[in-house]
């Protein structure tokens, strides 16, 4: 697993210590009503999220970064997630597809947290993993997730349905991703977990 750092952010994969962010989150009102239609998720449904997004790194190598923007001293503002995602059965006719996925807090917005996440993650998935493309799937009502789109090379090609609905259907590839000045990549090993004797 590795670290990804840009010159205002961190991004660390999700650890089991992360319950409480994740379901703060998710329980922002602009995010339950961007993406979870109105309701508000109970502190279980935020375990099993926070359970699937560390299984997806044991299983693929990658997956969701937890983004945390960088502050005078060591303090670190937790801002929301960002990384990259197996389709799975949210797309029955391609499962292996690799969606860039994203969710910040409201009070994230408007200062270019998203972008800056979003191409630090296409930049290790070109370059690291190899991936020739990189899909996301918006709600045509999510307008801050569609303003950010081509900030990080994501062209709109179709309507198309994704986890039952019809969700605006984007792609990016290395030849077309707004490039990042600096990042650096660093191993990571979870605090959490202990490792064998």
């Amino acid at each position: 697993m590795y670290i990804l750092e840009t010159p205002r952010l961190i991004l660390r994969p999700p650890s089991r210590s992360d319950e409480l962010l994740l379901h703060g989150l998710h329980s922002d009102p602009f995010v339950v009503n961007a993406v979870g239609d109105g309701v508000y998720p109970a502190l279980e449904q935020s375990k099993a999220a926070l359970l699937q997004f560390i299984n997806h790194w044991q299983h693929n190598h990658f997956g969701l970064w937890m983004v945390f923007v960088k502050d005078e001293g060591e303090a670190r503002k937790f801002a929301g997630y960002c990384g990259l995602m197996c389709s799975g059965p949210n797309l029955p006719e391609d499962p292996h597809n690799v969606e860039l996925v994203y969710c910040f807090h409201l009070a994230a917005a408007g200062h270019g947290i998203a972008p800056e996440a979003g191409r630090a993650t296409l930049r290790f998935a070109f370059e690291r993993l190899t991936l020739e493309k990189v899909t996301a799937f918006i709600r045509p009502t999510n307008t801050r997730a569609l303003s950010a789109a081509p900030k990080v090379g994501l062209c709109y090609v179709r309507d198309r349905i994704c986890n039952n609905m019809m969700m605006q259907y984007f792609e990016v590839f290395p030849t077309t991703v707004v490039q990042t000045d600096e990042l650096i990549v660093s191993a990571y090993t979870d605090p959490d977990v202990i490792p064998d004797q």
